[in-house]
């Protein structure tokens, strides 16, 4: 399949901790993309219901112990989102970090496996930079700093829904960036090391 017509889904997740072993998800944003067209219409945000150490979550996210007592639960928000395993491929920025917390809570939860490609945007610019630059500075390839490499409007951060529109916007610019022809097939984005299949959910 050629990229261009390759159906994406940006998805973000907004953490408690980076770190994947006790780092828990508050919120789970998600919009669909074809064809360097965001589809607006399928913008998805919901809270996700959680207690305990939010450690700064409620600073940096602007969510409250009280907003997240009244969330979704986590697994009726996972079992949405294996709807679009097989169908889109899911762009993340850092997907790393979000596709290991999903595991884990997956797998937690006894949910069956799935396997997702994902293409992330985070990856993909480290692939250009590294073709020019001899050493790619700290904080180069923060979400808000790739954006600005390609011209993009600052976008508000700290909110699953607007870094999944961020992050889904930065990636038809770097995927203009790699094919101007529109003519490159998913596969030919492999060298670059931006794609990868997950595996989330009990083995």
């Amino acid at each position: 399949m050629r990229i261009k017509d390759t159906p994406l889904l940006s998805i973000d997740l907004e953490l408690t901790s980076l770190d994947t072993k006790i780092a828990k998800i508050t919120s789970i944003g998600w919009v669909m993309g074809e064809h360097h067209s965001i589809d607006l219409s399928s913008a998805f945000y919901t809270v996700i219901r959680a207690s305990g150490d939010l450690q700064q979550s409620p600073v940096i996210h602007g969510l409250t112990a009280r907003d997240l007592l009244k969330g979704e639960h986590v697994k009726t928000v996972i079992g949405q989102l294996q709807a679009f395993a097989s169908s889109h491929v899911w762009v993340l920025h850092n997907a790393s970090l979000d596709m290991q917390v999903l595991n884990r809570v997956a797998h937690n939860l006894g949910i069956p496996k799935i396997e997702i490609t994902t293409i992330d945007s985070m990856l993909l610019e480290l692939y250009f930079l590294n073709k020019t630059q001899d050493m790619v500075k700290q904080g180069a390839v923060t979400l808000e700093n790739c954006r600005h490499r390609y011209g993009l409007p600052e976008a508000p951060n700290h909110n699953a829904l607007d870094d999944a529109l961020a992050t889904l916007s930065l990636s038809f610019a770097q995927l203009y960036k790699f094919d101007k022809q529109s003519s490159a097939a998913l596969s030919d984005l492999l060298h670059s090391k931006a794609i990868k299949i997950y595996r989330i959910g009990e083995a």
